[in-house]
């Protein structure tokens, strides 16, 4: 059979239509052999390039830990001879978690009325700062926590203006320092303001919030703390700067010295120990029910000392009630 005419071919005569016909036939059989016609002659077949198939990604699966698998104060001298080893995060919320943000918010809703009315009759916040200590002590003890207070001797009157510096190790220290009874302003970074509660807190009290890389709130907020100091309200800062990753106390900054200085009030080095055992950083809460405790050292007179040596031997004091284990 003749292979069809394309319909463009402008072919009208039989005798042309035959002769185009053998000629595609001929060309057709010739060329599956690789062979130009009429010559018999070798012509290279061009093997067109077929692309393989890309093969898909094969993704592992994430490893799933479980939260009691991390221990909050991993102690490893073969793997990390310094001591605490960085807790990684495992875990969201646990039953530990659960307890204290279930006393945070209910404690919370019930005493934040009363620290509305108390910026009505107290222009100073001194009432709302006691409030707030009052409702860190509360969710403490409701959360099953064990707290204890050492050297409260060395804690100055509650009406002198002191400049409280204590070591950070996570967000249980805010609460730990209500046991103190002293109402003085935080010094805290502004993304606390953004927590439920604490952040309700530290607006209505008037707390110093600093904008970390932002030199005029930095600027701002130390103008604020000496005045704050000379007004006679007591003022508590975290010199670390940050949350310690490892557990192990970090390098001290010299602006809550300066402060301190610039207003003439007397140091008083806070150690705070159990909390970072109990929230390691990392986590979204709370992990493990530990003993929290804070101590005061005997309070550092800023007239006969300069700022370095101020923010030394306050370093020198926080360092020795720690842990061997969570000392620099």
């Amino acid at each position: 059979h003749l292979l069809p005419t394309p319909p463009l071919l402008p072919l009208r005569r039989p005798s042309r239509m035959v002769t185009a016909a053998l000629c595609f036939c001929t060309a057709a059989l010739v060329h599956g052999a690789g062979r130009t016609p009429f010559s018999g002659a070798r012509v290279p077949v061009v093997q067109h390039a077929t692309l393989a198939p890309r093969p898909l990604p094969v993704r592992a699966a994430p490893a799933r830990t479980q939260p009691w698998m991390a221990a909050a104060a991993a102690v490893s001298t073969a793997t990390n001879p310094r001591g605490l080893e960085r807790i990684r995060f495992t875990s969201t919320l646990n039953l530990v978690s659960l307890i204290f943000v279930v006393n945070c918010l209910v404690w919370g809703l019930l005493i934040t009325p009363a620290m509305l009315v108390a910026c009505l009759l107290d222009k100073r916040r001194v009432l709302v700062s006691r409030l707030g200590n009052l409702w860190g002590r509360v969710v403490l003890l409701a959360s099953g926590y064990r707290t204890k207070v050492l050297g409260a001797e060395n804690l100055p009157p509650a009406d002198e203006a002191v400049m409280y510096v204590s070591n950070h190790c996570s967000y249980l220290d805010i609460p730990v320092t209500g046991l103190l009874g002293r109402p003085f302003k935080y010094v805290a970074k502004a993304e606390v303001k953004k927590i439920p509660v604490v952040g309700w807190k530290l607006g209505l009290a008037k707390d110093l919030c600093v904008a970390r890389g932002d030199r005029r709130s930095e600027a701002r907020v130390f103008v604020d703390a000496v005045k704050t100091l000379k007004e006679g309200l007591a003022v508590i800062a975290f010199p670390e700067g940050t949350t310690t990753p490892t557990g192990r106390l970090l390098p001290f900054k010299r602006g809550p010295f300066k402060m301190a200085v610039s207003a003439g009030a007397r140091v008083v080095p806070l150690t705070i120990v159990g909390t970072y055992q109990a929230w390691p950083k990392g986590f979204k809460g709370p992990q493990y029910f530990t003993p929290l405790s804070i101590q005061v050292h005997p309070p550092l007179d800023p007239t006969s000392l300069t700022e370095e040596e101020l923010c030394d031997k306050a370093a020198a004091a926080i360092e020795s009630g720690l842990p061997p284990e969570m000392r620099s």
